[in-house]
């Protein structure tokens, strides 16, 4: 049986955002047909206690090369460039999950940064990157739209080798997609959760719910404009405010923004409820329950073109239409699939109309669609392309490593850093870091 280790960046537990918990769904489902171990930050302790877990993050190194070298396949979204390093060519297998373009949603992340800063963060996000590009086995995407990104990119890095495309001159070999999916398992029923935390809704009031967080690339004016245009019964919860690691992420002030802009509107505390924490990922049914239409917006961003909106997929798990919109996958999904209703940019006159015709009848009809499409959304489903490819591992060939671009990429993240630890840490961070860096190169 291949042995698998799934790299979780985020401490995987009850309270995780979006990269914990595509790491533990993946690890779940690769549990299959593979021997599992999930490598996470401390403290972590998974739902699943079927995992075995080694508590090593991206600062530990050694004791993750060491859990990366002793498994047949590694299964990272990013990994330290020394264990990268370290790991490409030898006999253990590398599969990078690019499920999140963050080279493009680096773009809006770091827009608070002075343009120096932004330009550094770029680069260093795009040289990791393409250091996983380089000495991957297996690269995992989204959705086709994010397939095209990588594969565009690899290209024009000389990555695309004529003997991958021999065997396979489509690259599903090289570049698959395993989106994000939802759970194998039924939704809970609504059991209060939602209005108890909010009084203020009262018992025969409609809830239209923002699932997840408030990004600097989303869209929650739209959503309150919209929400201003429909009677006076009808509210609108804010899930998640407060992200796990959200000061780590850059994107405290896009909270704080779109919750300021509520206020002015005289909304807040009225018909916006703000959930200042996050919903532990196994209570988030509950709450997802006790809405009547799940909302998400954002803005005219080249973010929206290669993104995979999560919070989407776990409104369809509980059966809830979507009026979002359009521009990304899943708002394509929804309008193809009449889940609900995708609209254009900024537009809160159509917003307000979609959401007053789906809390009618036209409801009805999307949540009978959304049932017959569910079972295609499970993990089960979304996973079964990496499932397989690991089960058979030890048989497919291997892909050649570009050691001249792993290199070069390499350099460039520790080049792009330095001066990030020189800004944000002072001198003798980066004196360490230096050192660091010296030593595991001698210990090569």
């Amino acid at each position: 049986m291949t042995s698998v280790l799934v790299v979780s960046a985020e401490p995987v537990g009850p309270v995780m955002a979006g990269p914990a918990i595509r790491a533990y769904e993946l690890a779940r489902a690769l549990l299959a047909a593979c021997d599992v171990t999930l490598a996470a930050p401390a403290p972590s302790r998974p739902p699943d206690a079927r995992l075995r877990v080694v508590e090593a993050g991206m600062a530990d190194v050694e004791a993750l090369l060491a859990a990366a070298r002793a498994h047949d396949v590694v299964v990272a979204q990013e990994l330290p460039p020394v264990v990268l390093e370290r790991l490409a060519g030898s006999p253990t297998r590398l599969v990078a999950d690019l499920y999140n373009p963050i080279v493009v949603e680096v773009l809006a992340g770091a827009a608070g940064r002075s343009p120096a800063a932004q330009r550094r963060i770029q680069r260093r996000i795009a040289a990791r990157t393409l250091a996983l590009c380089a000495a991957a086995d297996l690269i995992l995407c989204a959705n086709e739209r994010q397939r095209d990104l990588w594969i565009g990119g690899m290209a024009l890095a000389g990555l695309l080798d004529p003997e991958t495309a021999a065997r396979d001159a489509a690259l599903r070999s090289l570049v698959a997609v395993v989106p994000f999916g939802v759970p194998d398992t039924p939704a809970p029923a609504d059991d209060g959760t939602l209005r108890a935390a909010f009084p203020a809704i009262g018992p025969g009031d409609r809830v239209l719910l923002w699932g997840g967080g408030l990004w600097g690339w989303l869209d929650p004016g739209t959503v309150f404009a919209a929400l201003e245009r429909l009677p006076g019964d009808v509210h609108l919860v804010l899930l998640g405010a407060g992200r796990p690691g959200l000061a780590a992420t850059g994107q405290a002030a896009a909270t704080e923004r779109a919750l300021a802009d509520a206020e002015r509107a005289g909304l807040l505390g009225r018909r916006v409820h703000v959930n200042p924490a996050w919903v532990p990922y196994a209570e988030r049914g509950a709450w997802l329950a006790g809405a009547d239409l799940a909302v998400a917006a954002h803005h005219d961003h080249l973010e929206a073109r290669y993104a995979h909106r999560t919070r989407v997929l776990d409104a369809l798990w509980a059966g809830l239409p979507v009026v979002t919109t359009e521009g990304d996958a899943l708002g394509e999904l929804v309008a193809r699939e009449r889940l609900g209703a995708a609209v254009p940019v900024g537009d809160a006159a159509a917003f307000a109309a979609a959401c007053a015709r789906l809390l009618g009848p036209a409801g009805d009809e999307a949540r009978a669609r959304i049932a017959a499409l569910l079972p295609r959304l499970r993990w089960s489903q979304a996973a079964a392309p990496l499932v397989d490819w690991c089960a058979e591992a030890g048989t497919r060939p291997r892909r050649r490593i570009r050691r001249g671009v792993l290199r070069r990429a390499t350099f460039a993240q520790y080049r792009w850093a330095l001066p990030e630890t020189l800004a944000d840490e002072g001198a003798a961070a980066a004196a360490r870091r230096i050192g660091r860096r010296l030593r595991r190169g001698l210990r090569r």
